[in-house]
């Protein structure tokens, strides 16, 4: 029988009412309602000798810097070590701003006050999944949500690029970039063979709510994870794939409960033929690497981020801090060849669009709005890959 344990947990992370929100810069005001709850969520493992940790949550992303400040105030109340905490954000564009740089207004402190909360928050749904540790079996698989996404980066016959934020007309002259329609789906199980735990992997953008601005929601993965949990039990976490460049055909009225329950709806299909094992070594790499900045920032001409990956068993999730173009991911898993390999974006630092390098000449959103120099993509993808490498 093997070692392998695993414990979760979930915390209500939804904020108060007034609160600046992230996503769209149009905004002139706080939140007004609440559609649905957001959510903090975790995994940790243990293998017996080793004790990793992997949080989801229901924003559009944090900081570097809230990362450091949370996986030490973790460390010193659980002993899980902080490089072996990994914290990712759904990208919801529905959710509070928590970005440090964004969320200090002195007209309406209430996104300090719930930035500094949601650290304790994070502490302490992570000491519950420790608590709750408990022999278990793990596995993953993936499936198929077709017809749910796009590649807005389009390009017209000229070359250059046009960032078609809605599905353009079928008869346009664009031409689109590949999406990623994958659904990766984590299973894990009691030793009794129920379903503790489970987490949900996909590359789109959380922007399906637009009509409603000014209102909290997980969006499309909230509803995803609510019918897993609902229809199977355990708790159920979101991992955003490379998203950068991808977002919904359909939006809007319906849609985000429409699109959550059709992902959903593909993960319980998927977690019925899971097969788990309780064999589960658990390994963790962490790699700094630095990206050269477009222009000198506060006397900066590069910054540092961190690329993470932990592997439970045959398991891999390597997290990414950025808003990362499809293009990559495709690549990091091409090129590593790992059948059970989760790209998780908007992971562990929140850095912006990286975008691929011929993006940089055609044009567009992304790489405009960019702070990276052109190749920044490339690079991250070959350290992620060596990163993968090393873990063998």
């Amino acid at each position: 029988m093997g070692n392998l344990k695993a414990g979760a947990a979930k915390i209500d992370i939804t904020p108060p009412l007034g609160c600046n929100m992230a996503g769209y810069a149009g905004r002139d005001s706080g939140s007004e309602t609440i559609a649905d709850a957001l959510y903090a969520k975790v995994i940790v493992f243990d293998d017996g000798e080793t004790q990793a940790a992997i949080i989801t949550n229901d924003l559009i992303g944090v900081e570097a810097i809230f990362v450091d400040h949370v996986r030490q105030t973790i460390e010193e109340r659980t002993g899980i070590p902080a490089g072996n905490v990994m914290i990712s954000c759904s990208h919801t564009h529905f959710g509070p701003e928590v970005r440090a740089s964004r969320a200090t207004s002195p007209g309406n402190p209430k996104n300090r006050i719930y930035a500094d909360m949601l650290a304790q928050q994070l502490t302490t749904v992570t000491q519950l999944a420790q608590q709750r540790l408990q022999p278990a079996r793990i596995g993953a698989g993936k499936g198929i949500a077709d017809q749910i996404s796009y590649n807005r980066h389009t390009i017209r016959p000229d070359g250059s690029a046009q960032t078609s934020y809605r599905l353009p007309d079928p008869d346009s002259d664009l031409t689109f970039g590949p999406y990623d329609s994958t659904v990766r789906v984590l299973r894990v199980d009691s030793v009794a063979g129920e379903l503790a735990a489970s987490l949900i992997h996909f590359a789109c953008h959380p922007v399906t709510t637009t009509d409603r601005m000014y209102t909290i929601s997980a969006d499309y993965p909230g509803y995803a994870m609510e019918v897993v949990e609902t229809g199977e039990g355990g708790i159920c976490l979101f991992g955003l794939g490379c998203a950068g460049n991808i977002v919904p055909i359909q939006r809007e009225g319906e849609y985000p409960r429409l699109i959550g329950r059709t992902i959903g709806g593909e993960a319980i299909k998927l977690l019925q033929w899971i097969e788990t094992s309780d064999e589960g070594k658990i390994r963790v790499a962490c790699q700094t690497h630095s990206l050269e900045l477009k222009e000198t920032i506060d006397g900066k001409t590069a910054e540092e981020i961190d690329l993470q990956c932990i592997a439970v068993g045959s398991i891999y999730f390597i997290g990414l801090p950025g808003e990362i173009f499809v293009e990559i991911g495709f690549d990091i898993a091409n090129r590593a060849q790992r059948g059970n390999l989760f790209v998780m974006s908007m992971t562990n630092g929140s850095i912006g669009y990286i975008p691929v390098e011929i993006a940089y000449k055609q044009g567009g959103y992304e790489s405009n709005s960019s702070r990276f120099r052109s190749g920044c993509g490339e690079q991250i993808a070959d350290a992620a890959v060596e990163l993968l490498n090393q873990m063998g």
